[in-house]
């Protein structure tokens, strides 16, 4: 695998990462004015609320495919393939609002999202490029705190006991890598919302178990394109 496809990924992580820290900025801008407000009622959430602060990270995968394509080196235009390729016709079929049962395909999808995630961690570990890495945790992470906070959701977080993908409890570690990586950008900066991620997400969730509400589970499968990758079969109860 040539390495100039994971370096030209990385030289590109600069510019996700303040996307990302623009919209964590923005969240915590959601919460301090509904504290303010004592709002404390479900958050209405939309695909493009939900999909716009990860759309260029995802995005970027379809650069790397197209490079990898370019450079001839057709493992990693496969490694690519997935969220490059693959994402953009997934949306094309979601935006031309085409009626399509997921359920179909849920839990390949849910599998396969797996893997190729722990496929590219283990080659930007390999490459030595670890910006990426930390930009997938703040995607992952801010997520769950927008999750737990807005949709009052634990769903992500719970299901490291359901279905027992134990990778999932690197997310939240990997956002201590600007910690020990002198080379990142603003890496304090970094550092620092790593650890606004960290405590905002272990906040939220405490929240959720003292209202009781941590173990509840969806109550059905619905058209958000984020129900895809999630949702592996049909959830019992309310």
């Amino acid at each position: 695998m040539d390495p100039a496809v994971y370096r030209l990924f990385s030289l590109a992580c600069p510019y996700l990462i303040a996307w990302l820290l623009f919209f964590l900025a923005l969240t915590i801008a959601t919460l301090i004015r509904r504290a303010y407000r004592h709002e404390e009622q479900v958050h209405r959430d939309s695909l493009i609320g939900g999909e716009l602060p990860g759309l260029p990270l995802v995005l970027m995968h379809s650069v790397a495919f197209a490079y990898s394509c370019l450079l001839g080196d057709w493992l990693s235009m496969l490694v690519f393939g997935w969220w490059g390729p693959g994402f953009l016709v997934v949306a094309i079929l979601v935006l031309s609002r085409r009626r399509v049962d997921w359920r179909r395909v849920a839990l390949g999808t849910s599998v396969g999202c797996k893997l190729n995630y722990l496929i590219l961690v283990g080659l930007f570990f390999h490459h030595d490029q670890l910006m990426p890495v930390f930009a997938y945790s703040l995607w992952i992470m801010h997520d769950q705190v927008r999750l737990a906070w807005l949709q009052f959701n634990a769903d992500r977080t719970r299901r490291v006991v359901e279905d027992w993908w134990l990778p999932r409890i690197c997310y939240p570690l990997f956002l201590t890598i600007p910690l020990f990586d002198e080379r990142f950008p603003w890496r304090w900066i970094c550092v620092a919302a790593g650890g606004v991620v960290m405590a905002l997400w272990v906040w939220g969730l405490v929240r959720l178990v003292r209202r009781g509400i941590f173990t509840r589970r969806p109550r059905s499968f619905t058209d958000n394109l984020r129900d895809i990758v999630y949702l592996t079969q049909e959830p019992k109860g309310g």
